[in-house]
């Protein structure tokens, strides 16, 4: 109990630090500051992970191993594209408190014990995410504009589903919904709603627009953390009320193979490097709705794992494409000659992209096979094959990308790369790669993490 109280003050010290500190205009301070709360956050999630079980505090918050997995997962987030953030936000001061006002809001949905709990927790995320694109870029209300009108969107189909499941079960809280036409209606919204959050097609048309017009540290910061939090809020939506219904997941398999084939197919034809990501991003969210499509303990167990590998994955590459960006290198023929450049840039990029695709012993592999194999476990081998399929075809836009990599260009020279850029690929690769080669602690969490959430749900 005492870890838990520790655990809110800390997040209380960084929201109203954050603000007391902009107010000062010290942007150094604020970075030390937002830097060493956030790693005591970390640490008390860990801390909290390791001495196991689950309470409720105060009646709102529930602790335990499915809250804990994604506060670790939205605090180590948060602390990496804040630190990228310090070397290429034009304001930082802003960005510092605006992303601690997300990060509470995105506790509040990993520590959700009722809709209402997701409901402003989404609503607390998604406002400063605006504001935080719009002060990214110089260019960059178009971008803000249409992640408003997704959060909107998101926001107020999530409310009629809300009034659904209410007038069919006369309760907020999480339980398992009777079936009925009124529930199948509110599950169709509820997918619908967080589908918007976690970029599920077909609610994701806005999304590479987003990226593209944010500033790249801004673009991790949506795809790294913002739509991790989308998949938190439907994995406790799908598992924790409609779980007994196995009928419906037929529309969560069918949208995940839309998904997948969506991102993949249309990233073919990208040629900006924000824009190939971002479809990337997508397809990365069908391989994840895939596993919870399985409606089983492995399939989520799987789909956490794939959650925790893209989000390092997605911040390590766009931190690199951060910095070439500063660079004036922004579309694919940026990174021509890039390892002649910095080989070491180069070779980081590589990996994450290989990553992506499903590399043996990186986290990718690990993720995708797990998901693939509890399919197969499930009798659902049909979805493993098209998941497979997909892998395939990212490897041909992945290879535009490393190909122009390795090419030799004329008059190539050393590029140095900042503190902070290096410190945050440094991160992101060396937790790619040892969880993909030493997979168990990850898996054990993620395992955890599932078996409560179908615990509770039973």
């Amino acid at each position: 109990m005492l870890l838990d109280y520790a655990f809110m003050a800390s997040v209380a010290a960084l929201v109203f630090g954050s603000v007391t500190l902009r107010l000062a205009s010290s942007k150094r301070a604020m970075f030390w500051f937002s830097s060493v709360v956030l790693a005591v956050i970390l640490a008390l999630t860990l801390l909290l992970q390791y001495t196991g079980g689950s309470a409720t505090s105060m009646g709102i918050l529930s602790f335990n191993p499915f809250s804990l997995f994604f506060a670790m997962l939205f605090t180590a987030g948060v602390l990496l594209v804040n630190t990228l953030a310090y070397a290429r936000a034009r304001d930082y001061g802003n960005f510092a408190a605006l992303a601690a006002l997300a990060l509470s809001g995105m506790y509040l949905v990993a520590f959700a014990n009722s809709l209402v709990s997701v409901f402003i927790g989404l609503e607390l995320m998604s406002l400063p995410s605006v504001f935080m694109v719009l002060l990214s870029k110089r260019d960059s209300m178009e971008a803000a504009t249409k992640l408003f009108i997704m959060a909107a969107l998101s926001i107020a189909t999530l409310s009629m589903a809300m009034v659904l499941i209410y007038g069919a079960s006369g309760t907020l809280s999480f339980q398992q919904a009777n079936e009925g036409a009124l529930v199948g209606f509110a599950f169709v919204l509820f997918v619908a709603a967080l589908g918007f959050e976690a970029s599920v097609f077909p609610f994701n048309v806005l999304l590479p627009d987003v990226y593209q017009g944010s500033g790249a540290y801004m673009t991790a910061m949506l795809g790294g953390v913002n739509k991790k939090v989308g998949f938190a809020a439907l994995l406790q939506v799908l598992i924790l009320l409609f779980i007994t219904l196995k009928a419906d997941f037929a529309v969560v398999a069918i949208l995940a193979v839309a998904t997948m084939f969506y991102g993949n197919l249309v990233a073919l034809l990208q040629t900006d490097l924000k824009r190939l990501l971002a479809y990337s991003s997508i397809s990365q969210a069908g391989y994840i709705l895939l596993g919870i499509a399985v409606a089983n303990q492995a399939g989520v167990s799987g789909s956490l794992v794939q959650i925790f590998a893209h989000m390092f994955l997605f911040v390590g590459a766009m931190s690199i494409v951060a910095w070439l960006e500063s660079k004036g290198r922004s579309d694919i023929d940026g990174t021509l000659g890039l390892y002649k450049d910095n080989r070491l840039m180069a070779i980081a990029l590589s990996i994450f992209l290989l990553s992506m695709v499903g590399l043996p012993f990186t986290t990718g592999f690990v993720g995708k096979f797990l998901i693939f194999l509890s399919a197969v476990n499930s009798g659902l081998a049909i979805l493993a094959i098209l998941g497979i399929i997909n892998s395939v075809i990212s490897i041909f836009y992945y290879a535009k990308v490393l190909t122009s990599m390795y090419t030799a260009k004329v008059g190539g020279y050393r590029i140095r790369v900042d503190a902070q850029t290096l410190a945050v690929v440094g991160v992101c690769l060396a937790l790619t790669v040892l969880f993909g080669v030493y997979p168990q602690p990850l898996v054990h969490l993620a395992g955890s993490a599932s078996s409560y959430l179908f615990a509770a749900g039973a």
